[in-house]
């Protein structure tokens, strides 16, 4: 008994000195990881390479490498061919007259790359053109009723909002003609029968859009039905009447061209291109002068701001005239009136 005591003691005692042993075999050549500065553990990939713990071998591949489940975003570009339309604008409808005979209601009936881009460039640019004309007209009825500090900013803002408009609405008639004679071009030389089969398709889907706008009325004539209960307006209570401020009916107008027979052709050009972000108006005097003004106001120094305006806008010589009354007077006479003399 005593002989099996000893031999399992010593067996015991060898196996603990061979662990002891391997512990530090091991230690010895494989030591432990150190860390580096952000605290991630580094590891040693021979003499001066050590590779942070974060390393990715994904990483090293080449950017050329092909990348799969990539979903395609909401607001994607979809490609037509060689030009780009943005997805949200693509089915749009539009209505571009081509010929007499041809007219054009979606941006897949154009045939040519070239002529559907130059029309897409005119059509966002006179969008563009029409958001700043009405950004102009709301800041204009801003300018009346602010302070002089306020008027000078407001009138910064007007005046770049209407050469912007101005130089928009000179780009985008070139435009909108180009594309007009690339697809013309087209149908010269197409076949007949293709050209029957397109005015086909333009009649379905004319019809198609009848259809659609004939339905919302009838949606939004069945929203507006007549209520059971019928409701009696309360009785308005009569407010005074405020008069106008403006003495004795005093208007200022800044006259932008007196014409007598027939209007010079770049005279012509001048004012149609102002009437597009400016109210033009004209009348015959007793002589048989044909004068165009625009505005109307109520005092002379705001007359002469609008002077200015318009002379950027490419007046030669705009003046100032004031009426009274609707009847034409001089100047200082209004000034005398308005107080501002």
């Amino acid at each position: 008994m005593l002989i099996l005591i000893k031999t399992s003691i010593k067996t015991s005692i060898r196996l603990l000195l061979f662990t002891l042993v391997s512990m530090i075999f091991f230690a010895g050549t494989c030591p432990a990881n150190p860390t580096n500065e952000t605290g991630s553990p580094k590891f040693n990939n021979g003499p001066g390479n050590t590779v942070p713990g974060n390393f990715n071998a994904f990483n090293q591949f080449s950017k050329d490498t092909v990348k799969t489940g990539v979903i395609p975003e909401k607001n994607a570009i979809v490609q037509d061919e060689n030009f780009l339309i943005p997805a949200r604008l693509a089915n749009q409808p539009i209505d571009f007259q081509i010929n007499s005979d041809i007219t054009y209601l979606s941006f897949r009936n154009f045939k040519r790359e070239e002529a559907k881009k130059s029309f897409f460039q005119a059509w966002m640019k006179e969008k563009e053109a029409a958001a700043l004309s009405a950004e102009t007209d709301s800041l204009r009825n801003i300018y009346a009723n602010s302070s002089d500090e306020r008027k000078a900013e407001l009138a910064s803002v007007i005046l770049k909002n209407e050469a912007k408009t101005l130089a928009l609405n000179e780009e985008i008639p070139p435009l909108y003609q180009n594309a007009r004679h690339l697809e013309n071009d087209y149908w010269k030389t197409a076949p007949s029968d293709e050209l029957t089969r397109f005015q086909e398709k333009i009649n379905l889907f004319r019809d198609s859009l009848a259809q659609v706008a004939s339905r919302l009325a009838q949606q939004e004539a069945a929203v507006k039905t007549v209520p059971d209960t019928i409701i009696l307006p309360k009785p308005v209570p009569k407010v005074q009447e405020i008069k106008n401020e403006q003495p004795a009916g005093v208007i200022y107008k800044i006259q932008i061209g007196a014409f007598k027979g027939k209007v010079p052709v770049t005279a012509a050009k001048l004012i149609k291109k102002l009437s597009v972000i400016r109210q033009i108006e004209n009348y015959v005097d007793e002589k048989g002068v044909t004068i165009y003004t625009t505005g109307n106001l109520n005092t002379w120094k705001e007359a002469t701001i609008m002077q200015e305006q318009v002379k950027q806008e490419g007046v030669k010589n705009p003046t100032v005239i004031a009426y009274q009354n609707g009847k034409k007077i001089a100047v200082n006479e209004a000034r005398k009136i308005t107080h501002e003399l």
